[in-house]
């Protein structure tokens, strides 16, 4: 459990930015020879919206510390002056793969044609890995990063290495097979059961922390705001409270259902969702006698304590559930304003909020302008906080994550609130 910030990527020092590069690297790789030693030298997986292929995906981890660091010339980024800079102008030619921009830049390559290119081996797509790791220490050991700016492209690729361990992660649960130790960390959560509610009264907040010495685009707001009265669950809704709504009556009722997520009950349900089987196996959460379920989880059919938070939740079982309740999702800022709080606990799983993925007043691309802008399209849902799949090092409770409405794949679960 987690509460208030921790130290993470964002303020390392030389030191601990690469003991964590490094660190994370060789999860990578392990990563790479467990999908390896799953599917196969060439690690197919089924074209599914969800699922990048894996041999691709490993590759562009690489690729992109060699776009922003090997290959940039001007390895150096002021967000205060750099807002016009045209970064291609600085990329080098010279890559390790021929036609490594076309093939794993994934703003050039869509995501069918992944599927059709002809791409790098296991072998080879191990020996890139290695290699870029060593390109990464030669380079930061050459000229060591003295000032933030220094740092950006360093601790933007870390943070992008990170977010595809989890991504990892995420496709071999879809794919029904194991990560060693993964689970265990899930298993591990101690939710105490706690249903308290945390009470806030009205204030005025900066959601932009300036003290850390990395921010993603997204994240810079210069404009303060006003957050009304509001009560907010302490911990993550549990499996055995969102079970009791599953398994009633109301579930089926669209009066707790948006019009979107009334659609999403009726074609999606019984196809994808996480908790689809307890469904037909239940006729009513009174059925179920111990305190645990059985539910199938990566590779294995696995005991879940009723206790532990719901995870692999959609936003529209989130949303209707909330309204069930008798309330409703937090805004991103109360999810903010609620985990400064040492009651607060988070980290168990990504949380939905009420928010659609959103710029801010001031927002202005960073250099990886795929980042963020081209998803502010209103069909994005902001998630706060991490989950056990999380890499440590990342957690913060200012990143703002953000899916569609429709994936349960992730490692999502949500908490209510209400105004006061």
């Amino acid at each position: 459990m987690m509460s208030i910030a921790n130290k993470n990527f964002r303020d390392f020092n030389s030191a601990e930015f690469i003991n964590c590069f490094l660190k994370t690297r060789r999860e990578t790789i392990q990563m790479l020879k467990t999908f390896q030693n799953v599917l196969g030298s060439e690690l197919r997986v089924p074209n599914l919206p969800e699922l990048n292929l894996p041999i691709w995906e490993f590759c562009h981890v690489g690729w992109f510390y060699e776009r922003w660091i090997s290959r940039n010339e001007r390895r150096v980024f002021d967000r205060e002056c750099d807002s016009a800079v045209d970064w291609n102008a600085f990329c080098a030619e010279n890559t390790y793969f021929e036609r490594a921009d076309t093939l794993f830049d994934s703003s050039q390559i869509h995501h069918d044609a992944r599927w059709k290119c002809t791409l790098p081996t296991y072998q080879q797509t191990l020996n890139y890995l290695e290699s870029t790791s060593e390109d990464i220490v030669r380079e930061f050991e050459t000229k060591p990063p003295q000032t933030k700016q220094d740092f950006y492209f360093f601790k933007l690729s870390l943070a992008h290495e990170m977010m595809h361990l989890e991504a990892f992660k995420m496709t071999a649960q879809r794919l029904k097979f194991e990560i060693p130790g993964l689970k265990q960390k899930f298993f591990n959560y101690d939710s105490k059961s706690e249903k308290n509610f945390l009470p806030f009264s009205e204030q005025i907040i900066s959601p932009f922390y300036e003290g850390y010495e990395f921010h993603f685009d997204n994240e810079i707001h210069n404009q303060a705001v006003t957050i009304k009265p509001f009560k907010i669950q302490a911990s993550c809704v549990t499996l055995g409270d969102f079970l009791e709504f599953l398994l009633s009556d109301d579930f089926l009722d669209p009066r707790f259902w948006s019009i979107k997520g009334q659609k999403w009950l009726a074609v999606n349900f019984h196809k994808n969702s996480f908790y689809k089987d307890l469904k037909k196996k239940f006729l009513a959460f009174k059925n179920i006698k111990q305190d645990f379920v059985e539910i199938s989880w990566f590779a294995n059919k696995e005991k879940m304590a009723l206790n532990l938070p719901a995870l692999h939740i959609s936003y529209f079982e989130a949303e209707a559930y909330a309204k069930w309740f008798g309330m409703r999702l937090p805004t991103e800022f109360e999810w903010l304003v609620a985990s400064h709080s040492k009651s607060f606990y988070w980290g168990s799983v990504w949380e939905w909020t009420a928010d659609s993925f959103y710029a801010f007043p001031t927002f202005v691309p960073h250099p990886y302008k795929d980042y963020s802008k081209p998803w502010f399209d209103g069909n994005h849902m902001i998630l706060k906080g991490a989950s056990f799949a999380s890499c440590e090092d990342f957690r913060n409770i200012h990143f703002r994550n953000f899916y569609t409405p429709n994936r349960n794949d992730i490692f999502s679960g949500f908490r209510i609130a209400c105004s006061l």
